[in-house]
């Protein structure tokens, strides 16, 4: 993994590509996006300093942190980030963006583990709204657009664009207008899979079934669909996803996996 990249590049790591149920290959949900302007974390596993570490970066390398809803399996992570970042003598802020019920359970888990002092790095707050699309931020050429999900709490699916590509992840979603509408055009749609259709009454309340995803990539015109959050745990049930997923789609697909990287370089084709 490049510690820079290049003007007009956006490189997109898969941290973790399981479910809140991890396995031996896939952590918890979580990527890392890499653009000229700098790095961008989505979600906290309790493992984010290990991975920043192999991919070749330090926790002073983030730029942001974005968490997307404040299920534990995505914020689990951020009590240690800041701790370890305190021992390592970064005080520098970190900026978080979430949606406001996020913040709160933010605010929790710091008081709880007493990291408001000065020991610590400033936690500086950007609430994301969830009742309409928004731009989060736009600068040296990285955009990156937000809109409300549809799971079992105030979710958001986000959009990172720059001159090179569009990546779009949908996070825990049912399937979603809004989140279809986020993903129009992209590159790459990484989006929720709880496991096939059959068994969709086991997780429909917050996910989405492989052919849901499918139909969505397809709504949304995307390039390339990777199912993400995977619920299944069996190489049999995965091929399954993955097959169901490509029928509806007709495009191609991809089971994603812990360190699965693309490279788009400015102007260039993707690199993988």
């Amino acid at each position: 993994m490049p510690v820079s990249v290049a003007h007009g590049e956006l490189v997109v790591e898969i941290l973790g590509a399981g479910s809140g149920h991890p396995t031996a290959s896939r952590d918890t949900s979580s990527l890392l996006i890499g653009s000229a302007e700098g790095w961008t974390a989505v979600e906290c596993p309790g493992s984010i300093v290990h991975k920043l570490e192999a991919c070749g970066l330090t926790m002073g390398s983030l730029r942001r942190l974005i968490l997307t809803h404040k299920h534990i399996d995505h914020v689990y992570g951020f009590p240690h980030l800041v701790h370890a970042m305190a021992i390592e003598g970064l005080r520098k802020e970190i900026h978080l963006f979430a949606p406001a019920e996020t913040l709160g359970t933010v605010e929790e888990i710091v008081a709880v583990h007493e990291l408001a002092d000065d020991w610590y790095p400033v936690i500086r707050r950007t609430e994301i709204p969830i009742a309409e699309p928004s731009e989060l931020f736009h600068l040296s050429g990285l955009r990156i657009t937000a809109t409300g999900g549809a799971h079992t709490c105030d979710t958001v699916a986000l959009r990172f664009e720059t001159q090179a590509a569009a990546i779009c992840y949908s996070s825990d979603t049912r399937p979603c207008a809004a989140v279809t509408r986020l993903a129009t055009g992209a590159d790459i749609l990484l989006h929720d899979c709880g496991g096939p259709h059959r068994l969709r009454s086991a997780f429909s309340a917050g996910h989405s079934s492989a052919r849901e995803a499918g139909n969505v990539a397809t709504d949304a015109g995307v390039r390339r669909l990777v199912l993400m959050h995977l619920g299944a745990r069996d190489e049999a049930t995965l091929k399954e996803c993955q097959l169901e997923a490509q029928t509806a789609f007709g495009g191609p697909v991809d089971l994603a996996m812990d360190g699965m990287r693309w490279v788009f370089p400015g102007g260039g084709k993707c690199r993988v």
